[in-house]
């Protein structure tokens, strides 16, 4: 008789064991199925966070990191803040000593610190402490390098054709759909130039932008920086040169003393002056020129390559949380990574502060509750998602390649230099920044 009351008990244990570790309140939640995963044990762990940004960010990211700790009693989260000055001379300081932080934000430079060994690879915990099953797979391999999970992205942008909702109306065409090869892009433009009249063009001339080369690149599987060095020819320079003075002389764009007069940023710009009415920006530039003009702006896709192209287009993440590979509290650090990027009320605290978020229920949400010009940016977001790969490594000292395209455009532009010259040199350049 004692046997079988044993027996029963243990039984009874046994089921509530099972359904302990079923119910959102067990430890081994899934985050996979909308849950969030819960500490290995109960022992007290500390971590600290570092991360650079406004007094907005900083403000914010201290609001997520308290609602955390309150749903995770065991867990501290120690913040060390700086603005963009001094941030990346203190966290260099700090992984030279062995004192870097166990969660570390870091921007498209995460490989560098891979190579020195500081960071950790997050895929074993992918379904497990950290949750990307709401994220568009781009964006979960911006952070990854030679099949390792580097960093989780915070935000990400795109870039894309604003245009001038008045103007095209003027013009009487049909608004943009992003639905076009590079030559209809052209002869839309032609066509709001014709339309307008006199002072007025279809496109901003974006010969000069290093972005916007390496987007018609990668349509050709080419790139400016792979594998250690350039990753184009100049093959694919010359195309890019001879599309851009097609347009110059179809009038699709202004002429070269018309270009050179504007820096084409929000605050000096032909877009914005409404005299052009297509212009090339990042999503997150939306609402800066939308304030900057009285005319309506959208965004739509960049011309594609046409039938047989590959996607040129890629989401560029704003910043990546990753976790120092010397952290006594891997799991935990995952953990917060996983609440900063899915929990509701955190993601509604951050919003769009570090970009737009990877997780489309996340964009959803926020969509919700979000101006006009918002919902546009997070629209677009969820559009270019679904029109991109992963980005390519950024080119080193690519300031000094990006000052070279200007010039050179300027001067192709200007006719005092010709196409094939101009590409040679600014191959050239490619070379240089690489090399250097």
């Amino acid at each position: 008789m004692k046997m079988r009351k044993m027996t029963a008990l243990v039984s009874i244990v046994t089921i509530a064991s099972l359904l302990s570790s079923c119910t959102p309140g067990g430890r081994s939640a899934s985050p996979e199925a909308g849950g969030t995963a819960t500490s290995s044990s109960d022992k007290k762990v500390e971590l600290r966070m570092t991360w650079w940004g406004s007094q907005i960010r900083h403000d914010a990211t201290l609001k997520v990191i308290e609602l955390f700790e309150k749903q995770h009693p065991n867990i501290k989260i120690n913040g060390e803040y700086l603005g963009s000055d001094g941030y990346w001379d203190k966290l260099n300081t700090q992984i030279a000593g062995g004192n870097a932080p166990d969660l570390i934000q870091l921007g498209n430079n995460y490989p560098e610190y891979v190579k020195r060994n500081t960071l950790l690879d997050l895929k074993p915990y992918l379904g497990k402490e950290i949750n990307v099953a709401d994220f568009d797979q781009a964006t979960v391999d911006s952070g990854m390098l030679d099949g390792k999970l580097y960093g989780i992205s915070l935000g990400s942008n795109a870039f894309g054709i604003a245009y001038n909702t008045e103007l095209v109306k003027k013009a009487g065409l049909q608004p943009p759909t992003g639905k076009w090869t590079w030559e209809e892009y052209g002869k839309y433009a032609a066509d709001l130039t014709k339309a307008l009249g006199k002072g007025f063009y279809g496109s901003v001339d974006e010969s000069r932008q290093m972005l916007f080369l390496n987007y018609m690149a990668r349509q050709s599987n080419k790139t400016l920086y792979a594998d250690g060095k350039v990753g184009l020819g100049k093959e694919e320079i010359v195309k890019w040169f001879t599309t851009w003075d097609n347009y110059r002389k179809a009038a699709s764009i202004p002429p070269a003393e018309v270009t050179t007069a504007y820096t084409e940023n929000p605050d000096n710009s032909s877009f914005v002056e409404g005299k052009t009415a297509l212009h090339l920006i990042w999503s997150n530039q939306l609402n800066a020129y939308q304030k900057a003009m009285k005319d309506e702006v959208s965004i739509t896709l960049p011309p594609t390559g046409g039938q047989g192209a590959a996607q040129g287009l890629w989401l560029q993440p704003s910043q990546f949380l990753s976790v120092n590979s010397s952290t006594k509290n891997p799991k935990e650090a995952a953990m917060f990574i996983s609440f900063m990027v899915n929990d509701p009320e955190a993601t509604m605290i951050l919003g769009s502060e570090r970009g737009v978020p990877g997780s489309s229920k996340v964009r959803e949400a926020l969509k919700a509750k979000a101006s006009p010009i918002d919902k546009k940016v997070y629209d677009y977001i969820d559009l270019a998602a679904q029109n991109s790969r992963v980005l390519d490594r950024e080119m080193p000292n690519a300031k000094e390649f990006d000052t070279s395209q200007v010039n050179i455009s300027q001067k192709i532009a200007f006719g005092k230099q010709n196409i094939a010259d101009g590409a040679q040199e600014l191959l050239g350049a490619a070379e240089r920044a690489v090399n250097k």
